[in-house]
């Protein structure tokens, strides 16, 4: 991975592998923040967070599973 900060969603998507969609799928279940920075109108993960993400796709079993959701969220 490249050694910036950031990376833009589209680099983040493009080093782990994933499209635009399951990306911020793996944000939301993660509970990442994204960051957008003035004068500039991309969305932007911290390199950390991009590093969680991998750690996660390649170990699912980190993020628990349906049964760990409260009931109005496992559908």
């Amino acid at each position: 991975m490249q050694e910036k900060e950031y990376l833009t969603v589209e680099e983040a998507g493009e080093y782990l592998g994933l499209n635009r969609t399951t990306l911020y799928k793996y944000i939301r279940e993660l509970g990442i923040r994204t960051n957008k920075f003035k004068l500039d109108r991309r969305t932007y993960l911290a390199q950390a967070d991009v590093k969680r993400i991998q750690e996660v796709k390649e170990k699912p079993w980190l993020l628990g599973t349906d049964e760990d959701k409260p009931k109005d969220e496992a559908a």
